[in-house]
């Protein structure tokens, strides 16, 4: 539920930027990606990575440059090292970026982006732990290419490298990794 306050809030920020760069183009869409978390300890626990759905927003504030806001969310189950209990983690970042049309022709636009998310994370673990519900700030570059289908929809195919560190007990765990995948939506 707070993701989608701030993802909100996020939306209502950008929205109320410029009225005038609604007039350059605005998208909306959806994604899966594979996202394989950097951290070795998580790798040898939940495995080297599963898919991450998101929903994002973004419009040209100036022509070339678009603004971004996105959600996502990526779920993975593993096994306790010693007891082989289950456990379940859970990330929902919440994303502000900024993506820079290098090439832009009829069909296809390349790009490289970059920005900063807000990370929220629960471990869900064995009843007689207590879960762990954390959140850390992340940042991301990227690099991708839009594929306009037909007039108005779009897909996205896309590269990420992601660093959110997070500290829950004086450790560091690499929350962030890589990103691949596509996106789908409508452009208006």
């Amino acid at each position: 539920m707070k993701t989608i306050k701030i993802f909100t809030i996020v939306l209502m920020a950008l929205a109320s930027l410029s009225i005038y760069s609604f007039g350059l183009g605005f998208r909306i869409g959806g994604s899966v990606n594979y996202y394989s978390v950097e951290d070795p300890i998580f790798k040898d626990t939940y495995g080297e990575g599963n898919l991450m759905y998101g929903i994002s927003f973004s419009f040209e504030a100036i022509k070339k440059f678009e603004l971004r806001a996105e959600a996502n969310y990526f779920r993975e189950q593993g096994k306790m090292t010693l007891t082989e209990e289950e456990i379940t983690f859970t990330l929902r970042p919440v994303i502000l970026g900024l993506r820079i049309k290098l090439v832009d022709v009829k069909m296809v636009s390349v790009y490289l982006g970059g920005g900063a998310g807000y990370y929220s994370y629960i471990e869900n673990l064995p009843d007689r732990f207590e879960d762990i519900e954390e959140s850390t700030i992340g940042y991301h570059a990227e690099a991708g290419v839009y594929v306009n289908v037909v007039p108005k929809f779009f897909l996205d195919f896309s590269v990420r490298y992601t660093i959110a560190n997070a500290e829950p007990f004086d450790e560091t765990i690499k929350l962030g990794g890589i990103r691949a995948g596509i996106g789908f939506g409508l452009s208006f």
